[in-house]
C-alpha cells in the first residue's frame, strides 16, 4: 500500500484529514511504528535470505538457468557468475566477509551466485546485524532487519545442504560448546542467542570450510518516506495498519479509551488476515501405504 493511502486512511479515522491535530511528519511515524508492530505480531514479512541464488526462480534472462526478476528483489539483488570467488574476512566489521577474485573455481552451473552470505571457518558466531542484516536488506525490497530465525541450513560442501538441527542456547552451551578445545566440521546444529534485532546466530560444530547459508527468518519492515518506497506489508495485513496508527495518535493526546478501542480493532484486524494468509494445506489427496 502507498504512504499516501495509509496517511489519508489514518486522517479519516481520526476525523484530521487537514493534519491540525496530528502533524504529517508525525503521522508517518506512527504509520511506520504500526507497520512494524504488525510485523511482529503476525511475522506476515517472512524471507528466504540465500548465499546461493535460488534456482529457477531469482535467475535474470539470457543466462542457462530461466526465469526472470523474483518479485520483490531488488533488481541485481542475484547477480549472475559461474565460479566461486575466494574468501577475504573482516573480523572487525562484526564478521563481514567480502570476496575477491583470488580463488577461482567452476560452480558446474550457470547463474548461481555466491555472496558473503558463506560460513567463514573456525567462527561459530554470526550476528543479525552487520552479517545477515545487509544480505536481507541486499536481497528483499522493504525489509529492515531480522527479527527472528526460523530455520538455518548450510552448506556441506558440495550438493547437500541440510536444514541444521535447533537446540535452545542453553543445551548448546552445556553440551555443544563444552569442548574447550576447537572443534571444526559440518555444522549441524544452531541456536539463536540475544532476543530480536539483537539475534547471533551460533553454529556447533564451528564451520571448518566455506559454505552458502540459507536463513528463514522473520523480518521487520522498513519505513516508508514517500510513496515510491516498496511497501513490504502483504495485502490484508496492511489493512490493519491505519487502526494500528490512529491508536499512536489517539495516546499522544491522552485519548485513551478511543486509542483502546483503536487497538482493539486493529489486533482483530491483524488476526482475520493472519487465519486469511494460510487456511491449512493437504499434503495429499490420494491413500499411501506408510
Amino acid at each position: 500500500m502507498l504512504l499516501s493511502m495509509y496517511l489519508n486512511d489514518t486522517a479519516a479515522l481520526m476525523n484530521d484529514s487537514s493534519f491540525t491535530f496530528t502533524s504529517k511528519p508525525q503521522m508517518i511515524r506512527w504509520i511506520n511504528e504500526a507497520r512494524t508492530e504488525c510485523a511482529r505480531r503476525t511475522g506476515c514479512v517472512r524471507r528466504l535470505i540465500t548465499g546461493q541464488s535460488a534456482f529457477g526462480a531469482s535467475t535474470q534472462p539470457g543466462f542457462l538457468i530461466p526465469g526472470g526478476a523474483q518479485p520483490g528483489s531488488l533488481p541485481g539483488a542475484f547477480p549472475q557468475s559461474s565460479s566461486t570467488t575466494g574468501l577475504t574476512s573482516d573480523f572487525n566489521n562484526n564478521f563481514s566477509a567480502d570476496f575477491t577474485s583470488t580463488n577461482t573455481t567452476s560452480l558446474g552451473v550457470v547463474g548461481a551466485v555466491q555472496n558473503a552470505m558463506m560460513t567463514i571457518p573456525g567462527v561459530e558466531r554470526y550476528p543479525y546485524a552487520g552479517f545477515f542484516n545487509p544480505q536481507l536488506r541486499a536481497q528483499h525490497a522493504g525489509t529492515d532487519r531480522v527479527m527472528d530465525t526460523i530455520a538455518c541450513s548450510v552448506n556441506w560442501g558440495g550438493a547437500s545442504r541440510p536444514t541444521l538441527d535447533w537446540m535452545p542456547w542453553d543445551d548448546l552451551q552445556a553440551y555443544a560448546r563444552a569442548y574447550a578445545v576447537l572443534n571444526e566440521s559440518y555444522p549441524s546444529v544452531w541456536s539463536v542467542y540475544n532476543d530480536g534485532p539483537q539475534g547471533e546466530i551460533w553454529m556447533f560444530p564451528v564451520p571448518s570450510q566455506v559454505g552458502e547459508i540459507e536463513l528463514d527468518v522473520f523480518a521487520s519492515p522498513a519505513n516508508l518516506n514517500t510513496d515510491s518506497d516498496y511497501d513490504v506489508i502483504p495485502e490484508g495485513f496492511s489493512d490493519a495498519i491505519k487502526f494500528g496508527a490512529a491508536k499512536l495518535c489517539y495516546m499522544s493526546s491522552n485519548r485513551f479509551a478511543q486509542a483502546q478501542m483503536m487497538e482493539d480493532t486493529f489486533a482483530d484486524s491483524m488476526g482475520v488476515a493472519r487465519v486469511s494468509a494460510d487456511r491449512g494445506k493437504a499434503p495429499s489427496y490420494y491413500f499411501r501405504n506408510v
